[in-house]
C-alpha cells in the first residue's frame, strides 16, 4: 500500500489530521529495506574467468560506414587481468570464438566460467534450472569447465567483468583509431601487454601481472584438438555460383553448380566445404553488396571505324571563248 492511500485511510477511519510526509516516514521505517546485502566473494588461483559482452562507446567507421563495435570481455577476478575479443556481431560463433582465443592467451581453462543470463549461453530458465545453450554445452564440453549463470538483474555477482567493461571503455577505446578489426586486435594486445596487466591492482594493492603468472600455473592444460566455433550452413550452389552470406556474395567453382556444399565463416574469413573438401577461402568483408571475386565484366563493343574521308574533287569551268567557238 503506497502513502497516499494509508493515508486516505487514517483520515477516515481514525480522524488522522497529520502531513502525508509523516505516513512516508513512517512507512519507510516499516518497510524492509528493498536492497539485499552484498557478499564479498574471495578466489583462488585459476579458479574463476568471469565473461561478458560490451558495446563501445562510440561507433568508428568501418567498411564504408559507421558501426557498432562489441567485445566480449574475460577478466580473472583473482589477479584482476583482463583479455577482450573485438567483433561487429554479437553472435554465436563470436562468442564461442572469443572463449577459444581467451583460453589460448592464458595457456589453459580454469575450473568455472561465470556469466550473465547471455542468450548465448542460457537458452531458457525453467523456475531455478538453466538450460543450456546447445553449441555452448559443446564447448563446455570440450574444455571441461564449470558454468554458472548469475541471478537475473543482479550484475554485482560478476563484479570483475564489470569493472573489466569499465576499464576498457575509459583506459583503452577512446581516440583509439584503427581500419580494421584485426589492427583493432593488434592494438589491443600492446595495451593489455603493456599497460592494463602490469598495473597495480587499484583496490588491492597488489601487481596484476605476478598474480596472473600464478594463476596461469593453476589452470587445467587445454585439450590436445581445438575447438571448431566456425558457423556453418548447407545449401546448394546456384547458375552463377555465387553464395550469400551476410549481404555479400562468394563464388564455387563452376563444376559445383547444383551441387550442396557447407558454407562456413567466422569473424574474418568465408570458406566453402564440398564432401569433407576446402574449395575456396575469402576473406570476410563487411560492405554491402559485394562480390567476391567480382563478376566478369561485360565487355565494350567494338569501336566504330571512323568515317573514310573522300578527298575534294575541284572541276574548273571552260573559258568563254570555248563557249562560243562551240555555238559557231
Amino acid at each position: 500500500m503506497k502513502a497516499p492511500r494509508a493515508t486516505e485511510l487514517l483520515r477516515e477511519e481514525y480522524g488522522y489530521d497529520g502531513s502525508i510526509d509523516l505516513v512516508k516516514r513512517r512507512l519507510r521505517e516499516l518497510r524492509p529495506s528493498p536492497v539485499r546485502p552484498a557478499q564479498r566473494t574471495g578466489y583462488r588461483p585459476g579458479q574463476v574467468l568471469q565473461l561478458d559482452w560490451a558495446e563501445m562507446p562510440t561507433r568508428p567507421r568501418l567498411a564504408g560506414r559507421e558501426r557498432r563495435v562489441y567485445a566480449l570481455i574475460a577478466s580473472l577476478p583473482y589477479s584482476g587481468a583482463q583479455t577482450a575479443f573485438f567483433s561487429l556481431e554479437m553472435t554465436l560463433e563470436s562468442f564461442l570464438e572469443g572463449h577459444v582465443r581467451a583460453f589460448e592467451w592464458l595457456g589453459g581453462v580454469p575450473r568455472e566460467c561465470v556469466y550473465d543470463n547471455l542468450r548465448s549461453v542460457v537458452a531458457r530458465r525453467e523456475r531455478e534450472q538453466v538450460v543450456w545453450n546447445r553449441r555452448f554445452l559443446h564447448l563446455r564440453g570440450h574444455y571441461g569447465f564449470h558454468a554458472s549463470a548469475c541471478t537475473p538483474a543482479t550484475p554485482r555477482e560478476k563484479g570483475s567483468v564489470e569493472a573489466a567493461v569499465r576499464y576498457l571503455k575509459t583506459g583503452f577505446w577512446p581516440a583509439r583509431r584503427f581500419a580494421d578489426l584485426r589492427e583493432l586486435d593488434d592494438r589491443y594486445d600492446d595495451w593489455r601487454d603493456q599497460h592494463c596487466n602490469v598495473r597495480v591492482h587499484a583496490s588491492g594493492r597488489f601487481p596484476v601481472a605476478e598474480r596472473l603468472a600464478e594463476e596461469r600455473q593453476a589452470l587445467r592444460p587445454l585439450p590436445p584438438a581445438g575447438f571448431d566455433w566456425s558457423g556453418h550452413r548447407s545449401t546448394r550452389v546456384p547458375v552463377d555460383g555465387y553464395l550469400r552470406h551476410g549481404r555479400c556474395f562468394y563464388r564455387a567453382p563452376e563444376r559445383l553448380v547444383h551441387e550442396r556444399v557447407e558454407l562456413c565463416f567466422d569473424r574474418d574469413q568465408v570458406w566453402i566445404v564440398h564432401r569433407g573438401q576446402e574449395i575456396a577461402r575469402y576473406e570476410r568483408s563487411y560492405e554491402q553488396g559485394v562480390w567476391l571475386p567480382p563478376p566478369i565484366i561485360r565487355p565494350e563493343p567494338p569501336a566504330v571505324p571512323p568515317p573514310l574521308v573522300l578527298p575534294r574533287l575541284t572541276v574548273a569551268p571552260p573559258e568563254l571563248a570555248d563557249y562560243a567557238e562551240l555555238c559557231a
